[in-house]
Order: structure tokens, then sequence, then C-alpha cells
């Protein structure tokens, strides 16, 4: 299941300098603050309109999204998707009619991206990027409508495009209004787990991506915070 990068227009604004295929983004951030989408799934009225990165040679590049879209996130998240030693950006794209998508971009704008959810008020909340399964390949884990669907979704990109690898019901890290994203990935010596949650938020969730595909998840005892920290420290 993919997405093209190129299906959405974007505006790339070059604050100093000129495109280059080898650009190498050390540094990204989620800029231009918006109250133009009014979902306040992150606990607030504001999203944000813009993507900027910084690259190795110091040069800062804005990526403008259209007014028809916002990035609904937390974070821009930096990850060697594809190990060619040139980190992509990962980050939740909101299309405001069709919802939101997960979405890579490198140095000249959008790689790729997954489908919108289909619907506006409609969010995914990313888990992870790391190795999952120990193969030496980089995947990408979210959560699809972690208030709803609550699906764990396991991505991998392929070129231009984010290939689903597995999909797991009943796992959710996320409620409507907090600011933060729960659990993330942790190696606590045995290779990279994902740290999530149950639908009703009362049980701790590790859960494994074996090598033939399937996703394996366990109960890790009762959640709260002080334990949720704990879990995620492999101390517990």
């Amino acid at each position: 299941m993919a997405w093209s990068g190129a299906v959405a227009a974007l505006t790339l604004f070059l604050l100093t300098g000129a495109a280059a295929a080898d650009a190498v983004i050390t540094h990204a951030a989620l800029v231009e603050p918006t109250t133009r989408y009014d979902h306040g799934v992150l606990g607030d009225a504001v999203e944000w309109a813009a993507l900027e990165i910084e690259l190795a040679d110091g040069q800062r590049r804005r990526l403008r999204l259209p007014e028809t879209s916002v990035f609904e996130d937390v974070e821009a998240r930096l990850a060697d998707l594809d190990q060619d030693g040139r980190p992509e950006v990962v980050v939740v794209e909101t299309d405001m009619a069709r919802g939101a998508m997960l979405a890579v971009y490198d140095a000249n704008g959008r790689r790729a991206a997954t489908r919108p959810v289909g619907q506006r008020h409609r969010w995914l909340a990313p888990a992870g990027i790391g190795d999952l399964d120990g193969d030496g390949r980089v995947e990408i884990a979210y959560v699809d409508r972690p208030h709803l669907a609550r699906q764990l979704v396991i991505v991998r990109l392929e070129g231009d495009r984010l290939v689903e690898i597995a999909r797991q019901s009943s796992v959710t890290n996320h409620r409507i209004g907090d600011a933060r994203i729960a659990g993330g990935i942790r190696d606590c010596g045995d290779g990279a787990e994902l740290v999530a949650l149950t639908p009703d938020w009362t049980t701790i969730l590790i859960v494994t991506l074996q090598q033939d595909g399937r996703l394996a998840p366990r109960a890790n005892g009762p959640n709260s915070p002080s334990r949720l920290a704990q879990v995620m420290a492999c101390a517990s």
C-alpha cells in the first residue's frame, strides 16, 4: 500500500543555496504555526504549515504545504530509512479533507507517503523507527487512528513508496488531547521491541515483528506513567 509523493502539491522555498541530490539533512523542525485546521487532537488548535531542514553544509530549506494541508505532529524525526548515509525526515502530514498520512521527506521535498486515512479529523500516531525484525532493514511503525481503528502498522521505504508489511489490531499509543505520543521502541538486548498500550489504556503491550512478517504482542502488566517509563528503560 503506497501513496505517491507526487500527488499533493508542495512548495519548496530555498533559504540558501540550490538543491543538490546528495544533500545531507542534519536537523529538521516543524515551523510556521497555523490554526487553519480545527482538529486539535494533540490538545490545542495549532498545527504546522511548513517543515524546515538544515543541511550538513549549513544550508536551510523550508518546505511549505498548500493551504489544504498541515503537519499534524509532535516532531519531525530524522532516520536513514534506505541506509544510503543520508537521513530522511518522517512526519505526519494531514490533508484537511482526507485525514492524516505518514510522510517521508528528503532535501528536495516529499518522497513518499501512505494513503490518507480517508476522512477529515482522522489521525495516525507514529510509534517508532528502527530495524524491528533484525534483518538489517529499517521499518517505521505507526498506529492508524489510535482512538478508533487502533491498528499498529509497519511500513518500509522502498524507492519512493512506503510499503506495508504488517498490521495488528487492538493497539494504541495516544489519547485525544494528549500532547505526547506514548511508548516507542526499546532494545533490552534481544533486538528492537515496540512498546504500546491496549485500547482501554490499562495494560502495557510489548510488540515484536517476526522475520516471517507477523506481529507478536504480549502483555507487560498494568499501565501507569511510572511503569511505562520503567518499561521503556528496560527496568520492567
